[in-house]
This record gives C-alpha cells, sequence and structure tokens, in this order.
C-alpha cells in the first residue's frame, strides 16, 4: 500500500464528524468517506447490493428497486447474527475500496473517515486516529433533535456503538465538541491540526 500519511476520523454517532470533515475538506484535504463507500456499494447494482439481496430477500427492498435501509436496520437491530451476517458482507468491501483509493490518492496526507474504527479493527490501517469527542449526554440530545427520535431509542443506539472510553484509548488526537462549541473553535483546531499533519508528513519524507 502506499506509504500516505493515514489519519483515521472516528467518533460516536452524533459528535460532529461530519462538520469536522467538513472543515477539512475546505483546507482541500482529501478525504475518504466509509460511510459514504458503504452506501455507494450497497446502492442497486452496487459491489454488495446482490449478496446483501440474496441473503435478506425482497422484504428490504422499496418500490424503487433499492434497499430500503429503515427495513434493513430494523431487521438487524435486535438480531446480533443478522448483524454481523450484513458486516460480513459490507466491511471487507468497504476496506477494499479505501485500500484502492489510497493507493490512488496523490495528497500529502488524508482524512479516512470510518465511524465503526473499533468495530471493523480499521484503526490498523491508520497512522494516527482522530477522535471528535462529546459525552453520550449530548449524544443523546442531538440525535433526539436531529432524528427526531426518542430518548430511549438515541440511547440505544449509542450502546449499540464501541464505548467512548475504548475510543478514546486508541486516539491519537481529539477535538471536543460539546453541547455550547462554536463552530469557529472547531475551525480553529481543524486549521491547528492540518498544520501538524502536514509537518508530520514534511518529517516522514525527510527521514
Amino acid at each position: 500500500m502506499k506509504d500516505t500519511l493515514k489519519i483515521g476520523l472516528t467518533g460516536g454517532i452524533a459528535s460532529g464528524k461530519s462538520t469536522v470533515c467538513d472543515f477539512f475538506s475546505q483546507l482541500s484535504v482529501e478525504i475518504i468517506d466509509a460511510d459514504k463507500i458503504s452506501h455507494d456499494i450497497t446502492k442497486k447494482d452496487g459491489l454488495a447490493f446482490q449478496e446483501i439481496l440474496d441473503h435478506f430477500g425482497n422484504k428490504i427492498l422499496g418500490l424503487d428497486g433499492e434497499l430500503d435501509r429503515q427495513k434493513l436496520r430494523s431487521l438487524i437491530f435486535n438480531d446480533a447474527a443478522e448483524k454481523r451476517t450484513l458486516e460480513k458482507i459490507i466491511h471487507p468491501k468497504v476496506l477494499n475500496e479505501i485500500n484502492q483509493n489510497i493507493s490512488d490518492s496523490t495528497a500529502s496526507y488524508l482524512i479516512i473517515a470510518v465511524p465503526l474504527m473499533i468495530e471493523t479493527g480499521m484503526n490498523k490501517l491508520m497512522d494516527r486516529v482522530l477522535l471528535v469527542d462529546c459525552s453520550i449526554e449530548t449524544q443523546v440530545r442531538r440525535l433526539i433533535e436531529r432524528d427526531k427520535c426518542t430518548k430511549q431509542q438515541a440511547q440505544s443506539i449509542i450502546e449499540n456503538q464501541a464505548s467512548l472510553e475504548s475510543k478514546r484509548a486508541i486516539c491519537d488526537d481529539v477535538i471536543v465538541n460539546e453541547e455550547g462549541t462554536s463552530l469557529d473553535h472547531l475551525k480553529t483546531e481543524v486549521i491547528r491540526l492540518n498544520s501538524f499533519y502536514s509537518n508530520l508528513e514534511i518529517k516522514r519524507l525527510h527521514k
């Protein structure tokens, strides 16, 4: 694999990962987005579509012939075996696409956004891991506001992800995005880290 500096970006749901990615993108940093890849390969005629359909059947299709993602989420949410099956179909293909994107890149360093960094073991692929961090209470409030779900539903979604403690244990860098954190502060943190990562890559090249 190409020896590009790889920065894995992760965080819990509703922590603000997309906002941080947008700020890096505004600085012309190349972003590889695992969620986007996952979405693309599960579209009709995508790399994972037929395998998913073969296992779960036509009941997960919408009227347009595409996956009904809400139905699929509901199907696997409380069924650990089916969740593992879906992950075994999707995760290796996402990893292959990420590796291909890394190989094709000419960037000095890359941000690789992977929400399920620990769950997929993709942190082992990264040179550094950047965590967008906030409290569970903040996640719950944001989820309720964003997705119009109940507090219980929000808590259940969060509990199905790797814990904050496990994410903090693998990270090298942290951006705190608590309730009340301004966009200006987030942007300043991204600018600081962009300078740090750029200098890290220069030092690597001159070793």
